[in-house]
Order: C-alpha cells, then sequence, then structure tokens
C-alpha cells in the first residue's frame, strides 16, 4: 500500500480508520498546512511527523507489535538519536514506555511478555499556542493485557490497566529543539481486583540511544550528581532531569528527559553506556512497587528533548523550568 501524505493546518484534526474499516487515501485538513505534513504506512502502522520536508518522529503503531512506541525521533539537523530494535536487545524500541503489571513483564519480549494492545488507531491533531510554534498531538487508547488475551475482540473486562496515550511534537526552530511530551492517562482496568506496578532499576520511559553515543556521550543531571568513569556502567540517579550529549559528525547533538513532580514515585534515571547508551525514566518501581485498587487512575508525564546545541547543566536547568511553566 502506498503511503498517505497530507499536510497539517493549525487546530486539523484526522483520525483513522479501525477495526477492519478502509483507510483514509488523503486528506488536507483546515487551515494553512504551515512547515509541517503527516505522513501514515497503514501496511506498516507508522506514522510519520515532518516538519520542512523531513523527519522529526516517527511513532510505530501496528496491531502486531508488543507495544507502540517512538521509533525514530530526528534532531532539526537530521540526526536520528534512537535505535530500534538492536540485535543485542530485540525489545528495546526507540522511545518506549513499559513496566510490570501483576507480574506480566511489558518490558521484554519473551518469557509470555504483556501486551499493550491498541484498540483504536491513533488521532491525530495540530495545534499551535501563544508560542505559535508548530505541535502535533497524537492520541491511542491502549489495553495492557496478558498474551493469551491479545487476541480478544473486547479486552476491556481483562485489561491490567486502560491508558490514553499522549504524545505531543513540539517543534522550535529558534531553539533548534525537537520536544516529545509523553503522558499517559491510566485507569486500573477490570482484569484484576487491584494491580501492583513493578519492574527492574531500569523499567519506565526508556530511550535506546543510536550508536553514536555508544561508550562516549557526556552524561548531565539535574543534582550535578557525579558518574562513575565515562564509559561506566548502569547508574541510577535521583534527578529532575538527565540528559547526554554527543558530537556526531560535525554536529552537537544533546538529548535530554525531564520528570514532572506530579509523576507518582521517585524521580530516579536510569543511565549506562557501557556496551551501549540508555537512558529511562523511572518510578523506582524496583526498590517500592505501587498498588492501585480497580478503577483507580493515575497519570504518568514526561518531557524528551532533542536539540542541536551542546547544552550545559545550567540551559538545561532552564529548558526545565520552561517545560514546568508551559507544559512542554
Amino acid at each position: 500500500m502506498t503511503p498517505v501524505v497530507f499536510p497539517i493546518g493549525l487546530m486539523g484534526m484526522v483520525a483513522f480508520a479501525f477495526c477492519g474499516e478502509p483507510a483514509p487515501t488523503a486528506h488536507r485538513l483546515p487551515a494553512d498546512a504551515g512547515p509541517v505534513w503527516l505522513q501514515t504506512d497503514e501496511t506498516t502502522g507508522r506514522l510519520t511527523v515532518i516538519f520542512r520536508d523531513k523527519p522529526v518522529l516517527v511513532y510505530a503503531f501496528a496491531s502486531h507489535q508488543w507495544k507502540p512506541y517512538v521509533k525514530e525521533l530526528w534532531t532539526l539537523g537530521g540526526e536520528n538519536v534512537l535505535l530500534d530494535a538492536p540485535s543485542d536487545h530485540l525489545h528495546h524500541h526507540g522511545l518506549m514506555y513499559a513496566i510490570a503489571v501483576n507480574g506480566t513483564n511489558f518490558w521484554e519480549e519473551a518469557n509470555d511478555p504483556g501486551v499493550q494492545k491498541p484498540v483504536a488507531r491513533p488521532s491525530v491533531e495540530a495545534t499551535s499556542g501563544r508560542d505559535r510554534l508548530p505541535r502535533v498531538v497524537i492520541r491511542q487508547p491502549l489495553h495492557w493485557v496478558a498474551r493469551q488475551h491479545r487476541g480478544l475482540a473486547d479486552t476491556r473486562p481483562v485489561a491490567l490497566l486502560e491508558e490514553i496515550r499522549t504524545l505531543t511534537v513540539t517543534v522550535d526552530e529558534p531553539r533548534g529543539e525537537v520536544a516529545v511530551r509523553w503522558q499517559g492517562a491510566f485507569t486500573a482496568g477490570q482484569g484484576a481486583p487491584a494491580v501492583t506496578l513493578s519492574g527492574s532499576v531500569y523499567f519506565g520511559l526508556g530511550l535506546r540511544f543510536a550508536r553514536a553515543f555508544d561508550g562516549s556521550a557526556v552524561r548531565l543531571n539535574s543534582a550535578r550528581a557525579p558518574y562513575t568513569a565515562p564509559n561506566a556502567g548502569n547508574e541510577a540517579t535521583l534527578a529532575d532531569w538527565t540528559a547526554m550529549t554527543q558530537i556526531i559528525g560535525r554536529r552537537d547533538v544533546t538529548v535530554a528527559m525531564f520528570d514532572q513532580p506530579s509523576n507518582p514515585g521517585r524521580s530516579v534515571f536510569f543511565s549506562m553506556l557501557n556496551g551501549f547508551a540508555y537512558l529511562s525514566a523511572t518510578q523506582e518501581l524496583d526498590r517500592a512497587p505501587l498498588t492501585y485498587q480497580q478503577g483507580e487512575r493515575f497519570a504518568l508525564d514526561y518531557l524528551v528533548i532533542a536539540s542541536d546545541r551542546r547544552l550545559s547543566p545550567d540551559e538545561l536547568d532552564q529548558r526545565y523550568a520552561a517545560w514546568l511553566q508551559h507544559g512542554w
């Protein structure tokens, strides 16, 4: 099937067909298209956000996957900072969110893993705030279910978690930045009287870096906590944000994750460079699991930025303050 490409104008919206309905061929949304386009390929189950004819983000949502995730995240200078399904860890998918729920492992894709099952294809909306920056909102409902339930037509009665996932992509040319706000609105599902969230030290919002970051990227954090040797192994740091900077070719690149203080649990960032570069924002569920009764709600909110500049800790502090003030 030929990918569908259409421009997104301010305040435009499109939703994709689901449950076997024919996919739309092309859509032109209201208002001026501006520099942002959206491309959807129903065959591969991917949405690509394009800015000035270059990709900035690819969201993978195919129903056969174990989980939807961000497959590619590009700087405005043209560097993809993510790595998807490398041979050393096939379950590492670019930028993804996963934990364990009632002992079912939604992170690893082996030994009877759980499934974050899409219950509708994503809807997409183009918006603009007072800042007038191009902004695309991708929203998708998911049911977190055990593997044996993924084929059910109605998974709500067996869902451990119900999630409305919202990804907000903002392009800020003057700042040289692409930002992704990752939000999950969760309800403890009907599949159990209560759910307990747990996992390894690295479970949470995980980011597998492109190979250029392996071994030699520079790690920074808001607490100014020191890391061991530059290519040391696994470290968990209590902080408001953590970042990695690297020179790729002749370009300086910074990738940072920012926590939201309203997130449940402690704000801990796991990072490593030894073997490969990895970063995750965690709730420290390995030490203090969280339990919710059926019907209880909770929410998670993180920001990830990819910048064409080598940002200093002070600049990242300022960016964190802006995130808390403006929500992006």
